[in-house]
């Protein structure tokens, strides 16, 4: 018999999950197991060109010993006019209805709260998976369905972001922005 409790981590569900004692991580565990210092690219569509513009990224992930929490605080320079931008998420993961709750703070900005279907869509191992999260709400003047695909490969994880109007007949997913990180040594 394996005992562990939440107060182990997330870390300790992965191990577990690794020698067989669990029957699979869940969209939680992977994200916790994020933890750490992250370098890389914001990506995101210039409407102007509809060219990909970038700006370098700096994330820092932190899982709570609770299991469920997840804190991503990530910061860019958006111009000698703006300065440097942090933007705060702290999400709750409930592993029962398959959702994750998420808070995200921006200075100058309202606060936004929203939940969001996860799922894990793929997983070879602890390091190359696939998280998709999903739910509607507002996009620039419109309500649409948003998917947020987070994929890890390794050291690396791409996060994009996709919408789809309401109101669109076609069915078709618009690219919004994303992400590229790489793990800090």
């Amino acid at each position: 018999m394996v005992r562990w409790s939440w107060a182990t981590g997330a870390g300790a569900a992965l191990v577990l999950w690794a020698c067989g004692a669990l029957a699979a991580p869940d969209p939680a565990a992977l994200a916790a197991d994020l933890a750490g210092r992250w370098t890389g690219a914001l990506g995101y569509r210039d409407y102007q060109t509809d060219a990909l513009s970038e700006l370098e990224v700096k994330t820092e992930i932190r899982a709570l010993p609770d299991g469920a929490t997840v804190i991503r605080i990530s910061g860019f320079d958006d111009g000698p006019r703006v300065g440097v931008v942090y933007i705060t998420t702290s999400s709750l993961f409930d592993a029962k209805a398959g959702t994750v709750t998420s808070s995200s703070l921006r200075k100058g900005r309202e606060p936004e709260v929203f939940t969001e279907q996860v799922r894990v869509a793929a997983f070879a191992d602890l390091q190359h998976w696939t998280l998709v999260y999903e739910r509607t709400g507002p996009d620039g003047d419109t309500n649409a369905r948003i998917r947020v695909t987070e994929t890890r490969d390794g050291a690396s994880i791409l996060t994009v972001k996709d919408v789809q109007p309401l109101a669109a007949t076609d069915g078709k997913w618009v690219f919004r922005n994303q992400t590229r990180l790489k793990r800090d040594p």
